[in-house]
């Protein structure tokens, strides 16, 4: 007989809580709080053989059958099914933002939400140079290979490069989500709250939320994007330097 994943449950102690960060996003799942634990059902096959359930450290799970629960592959029973009151899992879990630095230079500023590793392959379209290394390539590179980037100065060591195709040049590469730009590789811990966060900092039409790090963020206004060209870039530096004696 196949096995009947509704009637799984998963038991968490309320002090670990934070741990169920990663599986608030699944909205079939519904939560309940019990004395000093947490329950959560209507799991799937899938969410419950997943990487993201199975990583989650202190985690128990149980079998109903009869009003008892049984420890999963036992016979014996645990105890019986106490009477909960269910809850969607996105309400129950609920996250509070913290205030944000609306100021572009805030780059080590720290949120309440991170980013956490992702499988998923994403597409690089932004790139973080050392302004000394690219401009070796940048400063005998051909109008056409530069034509299609537009570039930013972050500070006098850094710049972001936008668009592809990528340039050949050593450095941090980036990938973008609507007004989102992710370190590749990494993605929000919580990808339903993106919204969420885009409202918190009422945003304008012409920001974007670059991700420097996992936990940590600044804000880039478009209209500071210049088309990258040799004279641009020489110009943009030269200006830097200039003001910097």
């Amino acid at each position: 007989m196949a096995e009947n994943f509704e009637d799984h449950l998963v038991r968490i102690e309320t002090v670990h809580k934070d741990h169920l960060g990663q599986i608030r996003h699944w909205e079939n799942l519904k939560l309940a709080t019990e004395a000093n634990f947490i329950w959560i059902k209507n799991f799937t096959e899938f969410q419950l053989n997943s990487v993201e359930l199975q990583s989650i450290p202190f985690t128990q799970i149980f079998v109903c059958k009869d009003n008892l629960l049984f420890p999963k592959g036992s016979i014996l029973p645990f105890g019986k099914m106490p009477n909960l009151l269910w809850t969607p899992i996105e309400k129950a879990l609920r996250i509070e933002l913290s205030n944000f630095n609306h100021n572009f230079f805030g780059i080590h500023q720290s949120v309440g939400i991170k980013l956490i590793p992702t499988e998923i392959e994403k597409k690089a379209t932004v790139l973080l140079v050392n302004i000394h290394d690219a401009s070796n390539y940048i400063s005998n590179a051909s109008a056409i290979r530069l034509k299609p980037l537009k570039w930013l100065l972050i500070d006098d060591k850094n710049a972001l490069i936008f668009g592809e195709p990528m340039l050949p040049i050593d450095g941090k590469t980036f990938w973008q989500k609507g007004k989102f730009i992710f370190p590749l590789g990494l993605q929000l811990e919580f990808q339903l709250l993106e919204k969420s966060i885009e409202k918190k900092l009422n945003l304008s039409a012409n920001q974007w939320i670059w991700w420097t790090s996992e936990n940590s963020f600044c804000l880039i206004e478009r209209t500071m994007l210049k088309p990258l060209s040799i004279s641009s870039w020489k110009q943009t530096l030269k200006i830097e330097r200039d003001e910097c004696k």
